[in-house]
């Protein structure tokens, strides 16, 4: 049976925590923090299990989801730009 992540997982906890701080402890940030907690650790499973991996042909594209990376791509989806910048 598979482990799912849920919201008293010490492991998730423990990772939002230390992303918090590595960020300086900002306010109403805790729903992010939690979220890329729980997909780094879902990763990292899936690799300690066998899974599909990130960047493999089972896993289709995958796109690092860190804060910065995130917010950029959400200006330029809203923006109706690409996110690739161009040599112009």
């Amino acid at each position: 049976m598979e482990h799912t992540l849920g919201p008293d997982d010490p492991r998730v906890r423990e990772r939002a925590h230390r992303l918090w701080e590595d960020e300086g402890r900002p306010e109403n940030r805790h729903l992010d923090h939690w979220a890329q907690a729980a997909r780094e650790i879902e990763e990292e499973d899936r690799r300690n299990s066998g899974g599909p991996r990130v960047n493999s042909p089972d896993a289709g594209l995958a796109v690092p989801d860190d804060p910065a990376a995130r917010n950029q791509r959400e200006a330029a989806e809203h923006l109706g730009q690409s996110t690739v910048p161009s040599d112009r």
